[in-house]
């Protein structure tokens, strides 16, 4: 019986192993665009984050906080990244590729679990298309504040692009005003509360988060009435 409970336990980590990606260079080389960043298994925001990752074993990053460069080595499903830099590209992390998603699983610096999902571009965008993307309507469906989550209904917020916006709910306008986009860091200043807010996108919706007072916006695309 034990015999064969090990010959079991043998083929099934056979069977696994024969089931694991290996991955060659031309898999993740290119230019790849950060899209969502999860430390254990919780969304977080990020300023920009673009990763070139070249043929010849080296990889550039840039970002807001300052670029660096480094070399790296893809051994099956496993990138070993070598570099200065303190929190995400010098350790190990597990690869997993599909069409143009790349996925980078690991640990960061404090030993949190880690998952960081890029997209393949063909160039970096500037900043200043991040402003872009924010003017329009969306649908505040959620507010985060600690623990507590506040779900809304028919309330969409609206931006233009000389910054004037407003929060509408059922009709109402429940605040309006200036706010300042601050495209590099992704940032909007509200008039009425003088505080930053980090604009965030986590996929194709939007966070805005107030590390200040700990209270998080999540908003949609509005592309069809709310009535």
């Amino acid at each position: 019986m034990e015999r064969n409970l090990t010959k079991f336990i043998l083929f099934c980590a056979s069977l696994l192993a024969s089931c694991q990606q290996s991955y060659e260079i031309q898999d993740i080389e290119g230019l790849w665009q950060l899209e969502t960043y999860e430390q254990d298994a919780l969304a977080k925001s990020f300023s920009p984050v673009f990763l070139e990752i070249n043929d010849n074993r080296s990889f550039a990053v840039s970002r807001v906080k300052g670029d660096l460069t480094g070399v790296y080595k893809l051994q099956s499903d496993k990138l070993e990244m070598y570099s200065t830099d303190v929190e995400w590209f010098n350790s190990t992390w597990s690869v997993f590729r599909y069409k143009d998603l790349l996925k980078l699983k690991g640990k960061d610096d404090r030993a949190r679990n880690v998952t960081l999902s890029f997209t393949r571009i063909t160039e970096v965008p500037g900043f200043e298309e991040f402003e872009q993307t924010i003017v329009g309507e969306w649908e505040l469906y959620k507010i985060r504040n600690g623990n507590k989550v506040e779900r809304l209904h028919q309330t969409v917020f609206s931006i233009d692009e000389s910054g004037n916006y407003s929060i509408v709910a059922a009709g109402d306008i429940q605040e309006s005003g200036v706010a300042v986009i601050n495209t590099r860091h992704r940032k909007i200043i509200f008039e009425n509360d003088q505080t930053e807010w980090k604009a965030w996108l986590y996929g194709r919706e939007l966070r805005l988060t107030n590390e200040k007072t700990g209270v998080e916006y999540s908003l949609r695309r509005r592309e069809l009435s709310l009535n």
